[in-house]
């Protein structure tokens, strides 16, 4: 993974900042809908940048130069996150169209002619989806959320019709890539920790706002050492030993579909914690920290089981155990952080352990 990758990637963090804003700001549905719809549709094509460069590599000046202006189109888009269901928020949608635009033309500049062809058949149902959000808060309300729910299925039914085939996948690379993206936006849960604390207070640090700021690190930890204790190197064995079809089938739906989960996830998280840390010895939000720890759960364990990669039993167990324990984040904020970080403790320490005892023992212990 070369600098320039790592260089946009950092742009997402400031859009899932503004998503997380957005969730954290408007409790309940629609606040949760008007945050993870752009989130949704920004990922397809944020990831797609990701398959990008697997195919062409970011060394030439004109494709830096268009990764710059990508960059910028991702960035306003984080800007108008709040607005993009309103018709003063055209720059999203006009953003995204501009990005997908730039996405198929550098992918167009690849020596490869299946990815050329591959792209082509991608492009029009990428661009499609920017037509129905652009239009979307120009109609009646209800027939705004049809738009927005349709744009979904518009860019994910890929496989349904066939438009992942052709693709160039370099596996190492490519776990790569997502592993590091997911370590970025990770960040953002140890933002959420500084935002929660510059909330709850305007004096300086006393134990409370210590001990918060401690259990809002253990969480953001434990969702680390879930994913990153050894699992992108038996990612990258699995994803090497696969056929080239099946290759673009599970860059499909373990890393842009599985990490979007993932990602879902730790939004939510970031959520939780700043939420919990501002009611430290108050009543947070229920949901939050839990359901948000569920989500990464259960998309680590999709991850996990599409690549044959590890153990999803304990993933699956900790998600159930999660949504209940992190509720209790509504007596006091302390207690639901407490209470993830504890289950996300015991699934790392036993994955770790396992591990350590090795590779045989792990392989067996996968079927459970």
């Amino acid at each position: 993974m070369t600098s320039a990758e790592l260089f946009f990637d950092l742009v997402f963090v400031f859009f899932v900042t503004q998503v997380t804003h957005t969730v954290g700001t408007h409790p309940g549905w629609v606040g949760l809908l008007k945050g993870l719809f752009p989130m949704v549709i920004v990922w397809w094509m944020f990831s797609g940048f990701g398959w990008l460069t697997n195919a062409v590599r970011p060394d030439a000046v004109q494709v830096r130069l268009l990764l710059t202006l990508a960059m910028t189109g991702f960035f306003i888009m984080g800007l108008d996150v709040p607005y993009a269901f309103t018709p003063e928020g055209w720059a999203f949608p006009s953003a995204y169209l501009a990005v997908v635009a730039i996405h198929g033309l550098v992918y167009l500049t690849t020596d490869a002619p299946s990815a050329r062809q591959a792209i082509r058949r991608n492009m029009p149902f990428n661009a499609a989806a920017g037509v129905l959000i652009l239009v979307a808060p120009h109609l009646p309300e209800a027939w705004g959320w049809v738009c927005w729910a349709t744009a979904v299925p518009v860019l994910y039914l890929s496989p349904l019709l066939g438009r992942i085939r052709g693709f160039v996948l370099e596996p190492h690379h490519f776990v790569e890539r997502h592993a590091l993206l997911l370590l970025v936006v990770l960040g953002e849960s140890v933002v959420a920790i500084g935002i929660g604390a510059q909330g709850s207070t305007t004096h300086a640090v006393n134990a409370p706002l210590a001990l918060g700021v401690a259990l809002g690190i253990a969480v953001a930890s434990g969702l680390w050492w879930v994913y990153f204790d050894g699992d992108e190197e038996r990612a990258d064995e699995e994803f090497e030993k696969a056929t080239e079809d099946r290759r673009q089938t599970l860059a499909y739906y373990a890393f842009t579909s599985a990490h979007l989960v993932m990602l879902t996830g730790i939004i939510l998280v970031a959520a939780g914690i700043s939420d919990a840390i501002h009611h430290f010895d108050g009543h947070a939000n229920r949901w939050w920290l839990g359901c948000g720890t569920a989500v990464f759960l259960v998309g680590h364990a999709i991850y996990r089981g599409l690549l044959g990669s590890g153990r999803i039993a304990d993933r699956l167990i900790g998600a159930m155990c999660a949504v209940p324990l992190g509720a209790t984040a509504s007596i006091t904020g302390w207690i639901g952080m407490t209470m993830v970080a504890v289950v996300l403790t015991a699934i790392a320490t036993v994955d770790h352990r396992l591990a350590s005892r090795g590779p045989s023992l792990l392989e067996h212990s996968e079927s459970g």
